[in-house]
């Protein structure tokens, strides 16, 4: 038991005598544990930044905006297109696309179309629930106020309804006694007696008795003159006669006959005379009664005629009142008519009547940037540079220290080989090392799945060149600085899995605190990956992407630089070194040839 004890405190004197190794060994893990617990200890999207385009500013989504902006970064653009291009540059998570003349609860024009990055699968979903509960949000809100209308809206047609009942039944009494006044008015207008009895008024019988009458009296007029021509004449010739006479007395006598004779025809014209003017007086008499019977019936007819108008201008006082009602009538009517016009009208101002929309006042869509793949093609850029950074952060320093510690390394140092290819020759080994591992892996990938992972291969290669060579000069750095392969494998495990938990594999940059994103943001796996993805995703052109591959070549510079200057200290230092452990010896040498 001693023994092992004593031998476990020799281990740990021999560790802590190798002071490298120790820091790594303790501080490696300390402080990816540390940087990863300020990165992720919290259960916040921070820095979701959310782009948008809209046709018009309208109010709906200006309130919308507002609320966003109240958690998150929102970014306006000009067109569709740039919103678009902005999530493939990495410079927005999402675009929300507002419909033309965006409006709460209208259909066909109250959708929002979000625009995301599947490719970014641990953030993708984050986004879809964040922006689902926050138009759900405002979807409940307008759904409330909307219901709130329309309850509103009922509470106010009750109201007016009950407010005008009494209008009504006063409406319905009124059209009643209009009703019965109606009725009373028939009942009079059916008591007049306004028949016309023709055979009362004897017009044929007058016109008959007028006839007669006419024609006896041109018969006497006619039986007149003639007897009274007759006398004249005859008066006048016997006057004549009796003046004139010279003749007999005989012829006297006959003449004297001849007036006697006369005179009686004179005297039987008097008498046809006398009876006709007693006909004539008998015929008149009862022309005179059809004359008095007609007056009478015209006097029965003008009494006819007077009740006629007592009943006309009853019948018209009833008129005239029930016209005054029908005027109340007609204002009630209008009134209610007015009240039903309000009513309809503050039905007509719902806008929305469309279950669908009240329900859901705000219809989401979602769809991707690109076409959509398989999650190989979401996540190959992510796994091939992966590969290439822990590859290169373990083979490169492996390689170095490998021939660090030859026997070989001693003949290396006296060549006459400058120092510049030593270290071309270190990263053209690790590179093509690195390379082949690449080349099987796409090759795999082509055969033995069906997605097509590598596509814009010219961009590809360009960008696998560059993140290739940065991880291979990083692990050279690491094989320059420390002496054994343990601690530089340890040391390179442990940078890449601070590069790893520092990016937005395990979890989304945007969840990390702003400031720590800001700075996450420049790391060389974060870099190299969305380069990638950007050029077999989105078939992004070099140019479009040119800033985050001046920071990698940036990278590439520095880390050049560092691995040359690491790598003289380092040669100057295995010199002194083996000066020291060559002086005994060549000391002996020199006092042996003496």
């Amino acid at each position: 038991m001693n023994d092992i004890i004593e031998l476990v405190r020799k281990n740990l004197k021999n560790f802590i005598r190798a002071k490298s190794g120790a820091l790594v060994v303790i501080l490696g893990p300390l402080l990816v544990i540390f940087l990863a617990g300020l990165a992720f200890d919290n259960s916040n999207v921070y820095s979701v930044k959310i782009g948008t385009y809209r046709p018009e500013a309208e109010p709906a989504t200006n309130i919308l905006l507002d609320q966003l902006r109240g958690e998150f970064k929102v970014v306006e653009y000009d067109t569709k297109e740039k919103c678009v291009n902005a999530i493939k540059n990495t410079d927005i998570n999402t675009c929300m696309l507002f419909d033309a003349n965006f409006t709460i609860g209208v259909p066909k024009k109250n959708q929002i179309t979000f625009y995301v990055d599947y490719s970014r699968i641990n953030l993708v979903w984050t986004i879809m629930q964040t922006m689902t509960e926050q138009v759900g949000e405002k979807n409940l809100q307008a759904s409330q106020n909307l219901t709130k209308i329309i309850l509103n809206t009922m509470d106010y047609t009750q109201k007016r309804l009950k407010d005008q009942r009494a209008a009504v039944t006063k409406l319905t009494t009124q059209n009643q006694l209009m009703l019965q006044n109606n009725k009373d008015l028939i009942a009079e207008l059916g008591d007049v007696n306004l028949g016309f009895d023709e055979s009362g008024y004897q017009v044929n019988d007058l016109e008959s008795s007028r006839t007669q009458v006419k024609q006896w009296m041109e018969s006497a007029l006619a039986l007149s003159e003639k007897g009274l021509s007759k006398s004249t004449t005859f008066i006048a010739a016997a006057n004549d006669l009796v003046k004139a006479s010279g003749a007999s007395q005989e012829l006297k006598d006959k003449l004297t006959a001849s007036l006697a004779s006369t005179l009686d025809e004179i005297k039987k014209l008097k008498a046809d005379m006398t009876e006709l003017k007693t006909v004539t007086q008998e015929s008149f008499k009862q022309f005179d009664n059809q004359i008095e019977a007609i007056n009478q019936a015209i006097t029965d007819t003008k009494t006819d005629l007077q009740q006629a108008d007592t009943s006309r201008q009853m019948s018209l006082r009833v008129l005239e009142a029930t016209t005054r009602l029908l005027d109340q009538s007609l204002l009630t009517t209008a009134e209610i008519q007015l009240i039903i016009n309000d009513v309809d009208n503050k039905i007509n101002a719902i806008e929305i009547k469309d279950p669908g929309a009240i329900t859901q006042p705000i219809v989401t869509s979602i769809k991707p940037i690109v076409q959509e793949k398989t999650y190989l093609n979401y996540l190959f850029p992510v796994l091939i540079v992966l590969v290439i950074m822990f590859t290169a952060l373990l083979i490169t320093p492996t390689l170095i220290l490998l021939d660090k510690h030859s026997p070989a390394s001693f003949r290396s140092y006296m060549t006459p080989v400058k120092d510049s290819s030593y270290i071309a020759a270190n990263f053209i080994t690790a590179f093509i090392l690195l390379m082949v591992q690449v080349i099987i892996i796409l090759a795999i990938a082509s055969v033995f799945f069906s997605s097509q992972v590598l596509t814009n291969i010219p961009q590809a290669i360009f960008l696998l060149v560059i993140i290739s060579s940065l991880f291979i000069l990083i692990g050279m750095v690491l094989g320059y600085v420390f002496n054994s392969e343990e601690t530089a494998t340890l040391a390179g495990v442990s940078i890449g899995a601070l590069f790893l938990f520092i990016s937005d594999v395990i979890i989304p940059i945007e969840s990390m605190p702003e400031a720590f994103a800001y700075i996450a943001s420049f790391n060389p796996y974060v870099l190299g990956s969305s380069l990638l993805r950007r050029a077999l995703l989105f078939d992004s052109s070099l140019l479009s992407m040119y800033q985050d591959i001046l920071i990698m070549l940036g990278y590439i510079i520095a880390a050049a630089l560092l691995a040359s200057g690491l790598y003289m200290m380092t040669r100057n230092y295995s010199l002194q070194q083996l000066t020291k452990k060559l002086t005994p010896v060549l000391v002996k040498m020199h006092l042996k040839k003496k």
